[in-house]
């Protein structure tokens, strides 16, 4: 299994991904099983650029391989932060309420062990993305499991820095494509936002 690296810098993240792929292949490894991401496939650019080339790679390599593209991960959004929120009763909001596809890295670590221990995943692109969520509904979920009311409130001011990009990303709509490859690979629904919070609060989602 090839996790793709934390090098930010694409081009550093391409030799390294490069220089596993080629020491798996004189290797003799029967399969690559790669951390890609969403859309790496069709736009080689920005965030994807590394996964783009990584997936030309293994390609040209000539070894089997199996593409697990991942979506943004649930807790860069549902993390104890969600504490203050509920302290507070306020819960501030700069998606404009669109849509996030996030999955869990629970859900994404049980896709990709079922995808290395069972026969029929190879050669195989995975396009992983959990259940469509918005903060207006995660407003609502976080009243309902700690029992404090917690209403929204949009910011007019953007984050800075990677938080505000992300959000930017919501806004426009980035994140909202869903597809049913990692409920079929689990074989069970992916965690849901209410069972996120739930379990997050240390309580049992309904």
């Amino acid at each position: 299994m090839l996790i793709s690296s934390p090098e930010l810098d694409p081009q550093h993240r391409v030799r390294q991904h490069r220089a596993a792929v080629d020491a798996a292949r004189q290797a003799g490894v029967g399969v690559i099983v790669y951390t890609s991401f969403l859309s790496a496939d069709t736009e080689p650019s920005g965030l994807t650029a590394a996964h783009h080339a990584t997936d030309q790679a293994l390609s040209a390599a000539g070894v089997p391989h199996t593409l697990l593209r991942h979506p943004f991960y649930s807790e860069a959004f549902l993390n104890p932060g969600l504490k203050a929120a509920v302290d507070a009763g306020e819960l501030t909001d700069g998606t404009g309420g669109r849509g996030l596809n996030t999955a869990s890295r629970d859900d994404l670590a049980e896709a990709a062990a079922r995808v290395l221990t069972e026969d029929h995943h190879v050669s195989r692109a995975y396009d992983f993305t959990g259940p469509l969520w918005t903060y207006p509904q995660l407003a609502e979920a976080l009243t309902r499991v700690t029992g404090t009311p917690v209403v929204l409130r949009e910011r007019p001011d953007r984050l800075p820095d990677a938080q505000g990009w992300l959000e930017d990303q919501v806004r426009a709509g980035a994140l909202e494509r869903q597809t049913d490859d990692l409920q079929r690979v689990l074989g069970r629904p992916a965690t849901t936002l209410e069972e996120a919070v739930a379990a997050l609060f240390g309580a049992r989602s309904n």
